[in-house]
């Protein structure tokens, strides 16, 4: 692979803007203090990823399909993302415990602050969870029945074929 290149887009991307989104190959990338794997750049249309994820197909796809889904999180609508906070609110008042991601998972542990960072973080991970190559994860802690759940959102609200 070379140190970059140019992703194919997901038809809700593709359809909302037609511009590549630019893939970037490096190491030690953090968001501040925190080591990361991979990061968003929506601005730029750029997507980084950590070398490390060169030689591990299902996990590249994971994390991929999650940053993807940061652009899809930008053109969804407020009434789609408000769609999908009420989604998370029934999840919280019901207790449900877990996630799809650590990026969630650790913004779920501090709430109620940052939930608007949550429910972005929530989305992107429930993407990858139901659309990247990776059917099985220690990250996914989320029992069956809120994911099915959040696959039923998505297929109501997403043009895509799940």
């Amino acid at each position: 692979m070379t140190n970059s290149t140019w992703a194919p887009l997901p038809s809700v991307l593709s359809r909302s803007n037609g511009k590549p989104i630019r893939l970037i190959w490096a190491d030690n990338l953090h968001d501040g203090a925190r080591p990361v794997l991979a990061g968003a750049a929506i601005r730029r249309r750029e997507i980084h990823l950590d070398i490390s994820l060169r030689h591990n197909a299902s996990e590249r796809s994971r994390i991929l399909t999650h940053e993807l889904f940061h652009f899809v999180w930008v053109r969804l609508g407020n009434p789609r993302r408000a769609g999908w906070k009420r989604l998370l609110h029934q999840e919280l008042d019901a207790r449900a415990k877990g996630e799809l991601g650590w990026s969630s998972q650790w913004r779920k542990d501090q709430l109620p602050k940052r939930f608007d960072e949550y429910a972005c973080e929530s989305f992107c991970d429930s993407a990858a969870a139901l659309l990247s190559s990776c059917r099985n994860h220690e990250e996914y802690t989320l029992a069956p029945r809120w994911r099915a759940r959040r696959a039923g959102w998505f297929r109501a609200n997403l043009p895509m074929n799940f």
